[in-house]
């Protein structure tokens, strides 16, 4: 029975929605999204678990910090997602089985028996649990103070860190300020984008590869290989890509089918990134597609007027560009749009005094790289200092306020 008979047999959402349809077709199903998802949960599954049973069992693991629970034999667990819109996944314990075979062998090629490896997440699995018949497995909470993690992290001694680009980089002060005393022979980056300059300082302070995985609520989408190329999985999951603008077939909204989920099908579903695609065949050999970054969410792709008044479409990793290469006294930095030709701008940098002339660099550079590409914007603030972040939540340093607009018909690369 194929994937699509067995969901049309047991998901009662699934059955209607793909009445009529023959199997040979998946390809051209409607697409479903994490709305709709939610909204039809309770008919969605294939395990008759109820959408309330499943939140308020997740809620519970979140304020009790105790995450043993499962629904229906299933692990639970709650996303917030980088869209900040909550979403519930339902695991199996078959899918977690191949989940943790999978995850090991391609994003940790060089695992042995007994090797440690520290997990930082905002919540603790069984998903991610079962690695702990294969290696010594610690799940560190990021909820927890950043100095009780360092000292315990410390005494657990780990071959193998894995944990999001944000905590790296603060792993990545201790160790240079000599609190944290590890050796790790691997990182692994997850949960957040991890940002070239970021994946370039954290490789220097361990002197160790950071490798990444791309996985969300809806599976495992990426894991990057030997050459540090990330690659589809695609013998795991099926991307679609979907333009996001016609003249840039390079960059995609990914529609995402995972060939192993059955509790929870993800069969032809708009994930909301933005991913740029690298069609050159890879040094190491595979021929699976090749993902050159993910920018970031659909919702926060930032927009500027152009000299007619239409609007353009800016990705992140231009507004990443403006800042960085603006003043190489910036240590950090965070934007936001709030509404089109706006641009709010909160830097960190070595030499606060300098703030000023800091500022008056990274404005320039604002206007000039918008300028190049015939737009411009209406208003752009620059402020010292960043606002923390709710503890657990995922770093977006390039966001927008989620308005909306008609799609504009030209592209900023």
């Amino acid at each position: 029975m194929t994937l699509v008979d067995a969901v049309r047999a047991r998901s009662p959402f699934h059955r209607q929605r793909w009445h009529g349809l023959p199997t040979s077709a998946w390809r051209e199903f409607p697409v479903v999204d994490k709305a709709r998802m939610m909204a039809d949960f309770d008919t969605f599954t294939t395990v008759g678990v109820r959408r309330d049973d499943a939140m308020r069992l997740a809620l519970h693991a979140e304020r009790h910090r105790d995450f043993s629970a499962t629904a229906g034999g299933c692990t639970v667990g709650l996303s917030s997602g980088t869209s900040g819109h909550r979403g519930l996944f339902l695991v199996s314990p078959a899918e977690q089985t191949r989940w943790a075979g999978t995850i090991l062998a391609r994003a940790i090629p060089d695992l042995r028996p007994g090797h440690r490896i520290a997990f930082f997440l905002r919540a603790n699995s069984r998903l991610y649990e079962r690695t702990g018949s294969l290696v010594r497995f610690r799940f560190f909470d990021l909820m927890q103070p950043l100095g009780d993690m360092i000292a315990a992290l410390t005494a657990f001694a780990p071959h193998l860190i894995v944990a999001p680009p944000s905590l790296l980089g603060l792993l990545a002060d201790a160790r240079e300020n000599g609190s944290l005393r590890v050796n790790p022979t691997r990182l692994i980056s997850v949960a957040e984008v991890i940002e070239p300059q970021d994946r370039l300082r954290v490789e220097r302070v361990f002197q160790v590869p950071v490798g990444e995985v791309y996985q969300c609520t809806e599976g495992l989408v990426g894991v990057t290989c030997r050459n540090g190329s990330m690659h589809v999985q695609e013998d795991v999951m099926v991307m679609q890509a979907e333009p996001v603008t016609p003249d840039d077939p390079a960059r995609i909204a990914p529609v995402l089918t995972d060939l192993w989920r059955h509790a929870q099908p993800i069969v032809r579903y708009r994930l909301g990134d933005v991913l740029r695609l690298d069609a050159r065949q890879c040094a190491c050999g595979s021929s699976w597609q090749r993902i050159a970054a993910i920018e970031g969410r659909q919702d926060d792709l930032c927009r500027f007027p152009q000299h007619d008044d239409s609007l353009r479409i800016v990705f992140p990793d231009v507004i990443r560009r403006m800042v960085l290469l603006a003043d190489a006294r910036i240590l950090e930095y965070r934007a936001h749009q709030e509404s089109p030709g706006m641009l709010h701008l909160q830097l960190d940098v070595s030499e606060p005094a300098a703030f000023a002339e800091v500022a008056a660099r990274v404005h320039s550079m604002v206007a000039a790289t918008l300028h190049e590409y015939g737009c411009r914007a209406t208003g752009v603030s620059v402020s010292q200092g960043i606002a923390p972040q709710p503890a657990g939540a995922k770093r977006r340093r390039v966001s927008s306020s989620g308005w909306s607009a008609p799609t504009p018909p030209a592209v900023h690369r």
